[in-house]
């Protein structure tokens, strides 16, 4: 998990722009489409289908080749199904190229993929993002779009209730009396309070580690309460926002690719955030009918599922090395060995103990 702020400058409001939403993703995704091939990381779910969907429009008013939909599957974990999804929006959207590409351990944190990656850049975070590696290839060299950060600026505002209440604009009930005391103290011992009522523990840290995680967890969780519109800037600016933007960059930057994240470009951000209320949308119904309801299925709009990936990296590669791990190349002030290593070789490890394997690998690697 990463916290704080960024180390480099985001963009201000006024080198942005004020266009509206959907104007703003032309300008970003038209460089993209006029870069053939261009493809687009589908995986069935919303985002990316808001963003197929997009592009697919706007290929068609510019008189351009269609995108390309590249969907990773991963046969025999249903948690990462969405083939029905997938055909959903393809059909909707009269596509005819559509490259799937089937896969098994190819994604292990320490197969070749992964590995090489790691011997490249040194440990990255997401640690799945090598994931994007076999998207890159397909591309060509040619452009990618993905849809992430739909999470960030299309989900409902965890504090939006907080907000209407604050502002009268709610009636309340005696569910919201706790909230409403803990949001009137001052940060600082709100945070403290946060930290003993909701603990975020991760039973592979050492105590001084998990106090520390604690901590930080309860500080980002009390503080991002002042509008919507003050939660976005604060995700802008926030340090894993710009490390998960850098990783990808680099990646794409190797495959000589151009890399096109629209959800995730401040113009964007800011753009949504100008045209929905100061408490943000109600829903990710409501984000997407509002934004693509004229480019979508109905039915991707409303559904209610969403595939999971955290099991792919989890190969024979990575449980083998965790297997013989000898406990050395992490600080024993962070983690409890054999709690680590017992998280790793469970049935299904914590995605947030990933990145901690390959630290230690690549400290054997050194060695």
């Amino acid at each position: 998990m990463v916290f704080g702020s960024r180390r480099s400058a985001v963009p201000t409001a006024a080198e942005t722009g004020r266009a509206e939403p959907r104007e703003t993703l032309e300008a970003l995704v038209l460089p993209a489409l006029r870069r053939t091939p261009c493809v687009v990381a589908f995986s069935g779910g919303r985002d990316s289908s808001a963003v197929l969907a997009t592009a697919a429009a706007i290929a068609r008013k510019h008189g351009l080749d269609a995108p390309i939909p590249v969907t990773l599957r991963f046969g025999g974990d249903l948690r990462a199904e969405e083939e029905r999804w997938q055909e959903l929006t393809v059909r909707h959207l009269g596509l005819g190229e559509w490259l799937r590409l089937d896969l098994t351990t190819e994604l292990d944190a320490l197969g070749p993929i992964g590995s090489a990656l790691l011997d490249r850049h040194g440990e990255y975070w997401p640690p799945l993002a090598h994931s994007t590696a076999p998207m890159l290839a397909a591309a060509e060299r040619g452009s990618l779009l993905t849809g992430n950060g739909g999470d960030e600026f299309l989900s409902p505002w965890d504090l939006r209730r907080i907000w209407l209440l604050r502002h009268g604009r709610a009636i309340p009930r005696r569910a919201d009396a706790k909230q409403l005391v803990l949001f009137s103290m001052p940060r600082r011992v709100r945070g403290e309070i946060w930290r003993r009522r909701a603990p975020l523990r991760l039973g592979w840290l050492t105590p001084e580690a998990d106090r520390e995680l604690q901590r930080l967890w309860a500080t980002q969780a009390t503080t991002r309460d002042g509008s919507w519109s003050s939660y976005v800037e604060s995700v802008l600016d926030s340090r894993y926002f710009e490390l998960g933007r850098a990783v990808f960059a680099a990646l794409a930057a190797d495959a000589g690719v151009l890399l096109v994240e629209p959800f995730l470009e401040p113009a964007f951000a800011r753009a949504v955030a100008r045209v929905v209320p100061l408490t943000g949308f109600v829903s990710r119904n409501e984000a997407l009918e509002r934004l693509f309801g004229d480019l979508l299925p109905p039915e991707t709009i409303a559904r209610k599922t969403k595939a999971t990936f955290t099991t792919v990296p989890w190969g024979p590669a990575a449980r083998s090395f965790a297997a013989e791990w000898d406990g050395s190349g992490l600080g024993r002030d962070l983690v409890e060995v054999e709690a680590l290593r017992a998280e790793w070789l469970s049935e299904r490890p914590d995605f947030r103990s990933l990145t901690s394997l390959q630290c230690a690998w690549l400290a054997a690697r050194s060695r």
